[in-house]
């Protein structure tokens, strides 16, 4: 007796990807934004290390200069300036944080990569201008049933990942994208017009 095994698994599947509609276009993020016990413990850790380096840094200057022979004062200068740069790239990576976002904007007509804190704030880490994008396409991944957005821009550079999420995620992200990017046909177009003109 042989026993068939289902290859196609037609139930539906949680959401990956969070789509959240605003006045200027949308944003996406993953599903599960939940403050991560490791992420928030990194963060704080970060923080702390950051805080108690600036603090060794300037607080050295308040020890007697008799502790330190020789060139005390070059030293000292040195030691500031290492644990004080250390201390501060410490911070601003905690204060970056862990959590991903991607936003699209039509009015200022940009794509942005954010990344976000626990407190909500985010620093900019890409923008796109998306009159540079060509195209958009979907892939499907190698190693499981999850899909990519990818954008193609004009400078023929790799395409960039949008997105990740369930097949259906993907495609609606990808129709909306399309409202937002010129096709080639229309490019073209305008380009012999203008150079007809």
């Amino acid at each position: 007796m042989n026993a068939f095994s289902k290859i196609t698994n037609d139930e539906p599947r949680e959401p990956l990807l969070a789509q959240i509609e605003m006045p200027w276009g949308f944003r996406l993020r993953p599903s599960d934004m939940k403050e991560n016990a490791s992420d928030l413990i990194l963060e704080w850790g970060l923080t702390l290390l950051g805080g108690v380096l600036i603090l060794t840094a300037f607080g050295q200057w308040l020890l007697p200069n008799a502790l330190y022979s020789g060139d005390a004062l070059m030293l000292k200068f040195v030691l500031t300036c290492i644990l004080g740069l250390l201390g501060g790239l410490a911070l601003s990576v905690a204060g970056r944080g862990f959590r991903p976002e991607v936003q699209v904007d039509r009015v200022r007509h940009e794509i942005r990569f954010v990344s976000r804190n626990p407190r909500g704030r985010g620093q900019i880490l890409a923008t796109v201008d998306i009159n540079q994008i060509i195209g958009v396409g979907i892939t499907k991944s190698i190693n499981g049933p999850d899909c990519h957005c990818l954008i193609y821009l004009i400078d023929g550079k790799k395409p960039l990942r949008l997105a990740t999420g369930t097949e259906d995620e993907i495609r609606e992200i990808r129709k909306k994208m399309d409202e937002y990017v010129t096709p080639a046909a229309e490019r073209l177009a305008a380009k012999m017009a203008a150079s007809a003109a």
